[in-house]
């Protein structure tokens, strides 16, 4: 399993996604109205894409997941999820992404290669309220089971959700402060 995209929620995906994208000096997947998706490519990382997806209404509710830009270099320095408890959510994530603790840093992570952006679990502001984030990370699953995914997913103190989306070819989640996640099937 990797970590694979960070998604937004969005009135105006293409506006968001281009401002991203010029901040960030990524690379355009896909640009049409419904979703704009734009890819951070970095060093022993498979990759990381940022997806705009259109959504009705504004989003609201406070953001449970910020990125963190570098003023110097510009370059993506974190993603920061807040957490009710950000050593056990340290544990859950580590699990999921496979990205290791950072010496030092308390409830910060790190992709095994070193490169790229952090996953820091602040502590929360504010205990989640219902509704979904409008900001969520993805998980592609490569050759692992989806259903044994799930088991551990709850093992692990997540949990899965119904949205009331129907069938789709990735299933929602919670990790155990209730911020939501998709897993993402493996490509074939």
């Amino acid at each position: 399993m990797f970590l694979e995209n960070v998604v937004f929620d969005a009135t105006d995906p293409r506006s968001l996604g281009r401002s991203w994208e010029s901040r960030l000096g990524t690379t355009t997947l896909t640009d049409v109205p419904e979703g704009f998706e734009t890819r951070l490519e970095l060093p022993g990382w498979p990759y990381l894409d940022l997806c705009f997806q259109r959504v009705p209404e504004p989003p609201t509710g406070p953001e449970r997941l910020r990125l963190d830009v570098d003023g110097d270099t510009g370059a993506l320095a974190a993603l920061v999820l807040e957490s009710a408890d950000p050593e056990r959510d340290r544990a859950f994530w580590a699990w999921l992404t496979g990205w290791v603790p950072v010496e030092g840093r308390g409830a910060v992570l790190r992709h095994p290669s070193s490169n790229g952006p952090v996953l820091e679990l602040a502590p929360e502001r504010a205990p989640k309220v219902d509704g979904k984030n409008r900001i969520h990370l993805d998980i592609r699953l490569e050759e692992e089971d989806p259903d044994e995914v799930a088991r551990a997913i709850a093992d692990h103190g997540g949990r899965e959700l119904d949205l009331g989306y129907g069938e789709l070819p990735w299933r929602h989640y919670a990790d155990p402060s209730g911020n939501e996640l998709c897993v993402l099937v493996a490509h074939h």
